[in-house]
């Protein structure tokens, strides 16, 4: 069976390059290039290939947000990231990625990761590998100056957004995040403990100190960091913040 295979990275000379190396793997039949990855969403939700090879970091649509609106179809492909920004490793593993390369793309590392391929395909269960993979991945990254450091979700209090740049809460700090609020609310969807109270915070329902009553009949949220934030629930919100917190 040829395994139907799309390459998305914005540098035409990669996509060459990679294409030459799998020129090699019989199984593996190259159909279609795309070097910008709005366009490519379309092809690859229509034409269902089997593998894909996306990159992370390219203009319109990052790899990472690319992967998680395929999570949305029937039959997303299996997905082998690759990039020349070895920080995004971390973010990555929170997707339903089979493998993770670096540029310049190593044959040895091309052969594992086409090894791990064949080997999940082989398996009677296959077909349901990508659905049965969780997208909530149990940690997300922070920026703590020049590193990236994963923090387990339960231990996030609340997120929030500033001039367009999303901060992560925990008991002892709040750092950015390279992810976006939606983005945030995607990963996070499969936990009850996290709720969008409005369109710029994420509050985490167990680490809920105090609910005040507000003005138009909403609430403010204490939280149970040391600042005790406050936090707004949005008039849109409040109806399914009145059913989780059985008000």
């Amino acid at each position: 069976m040829l395994l139907k295979t799309m390459i998305v990275d914005d540098e035409p000379a990669i996509c060459s390059e990679l294409e030459f190396l799998l020129k090699k793997y019989v199984e593996i039949e190259v159909t279609a290039i795309h070097f910008n990855a709005i366009k490519a969403l379309t092809d690859v939700i229509q034409s269902e290939p089997d593998l894909l090879f996306l990159d992370i970091h390219m203009p319109g649509m990052s790899g990472l947000e690319f992967a998680r609106q395929l999570n949305q179809v029937s039959k997303p492909p299996l997905i082998i990231f690759s990039t020349a920004f070895h920080e995004h490793a971390l973010e990555a593993f929170a997707t339903p990625a089979v493998g993770y390369l670096t540029k310049p793309i190593e044959e040895s590392k091309l052969d594992e990761a086409i090894q791990k391929v064949m080997t999940l395909l082989h398996k009677p269960d296959h077909l349901n590998y990508a659905a049965a993979v969780p997208f909530q991945g149990e940690h997300i990254c922070i920026r703590r100056q020049t590193k990236l450091i994963p923090v387990h979700i339960q231990d996030i209090l609340f997120a929030f957004v500033r001039d367009k740049d999303l901060f992560i809460a925990t008991s002892d700090s709040i750092d950015k995040s390279d992810l976006s609020m939606n983005e945030l609310e995607h990963i996070l969807k499969g936990s009850h403990a996290f709720f969008r109270s409005h369109r710029n915070y994420m509050v985490n329902v167990k680490q809920i100190k105090e609910i005040i009553p507000w003005f138009n009949h909403t609430y403010l949220v204490k939280m149970n960091d040391s600042n005790q934030t406050e936090i707004p629930i949005s008039r849109g919100k409040m109806k399914a913040f009145r059913s989780i917190m059985n008000l």
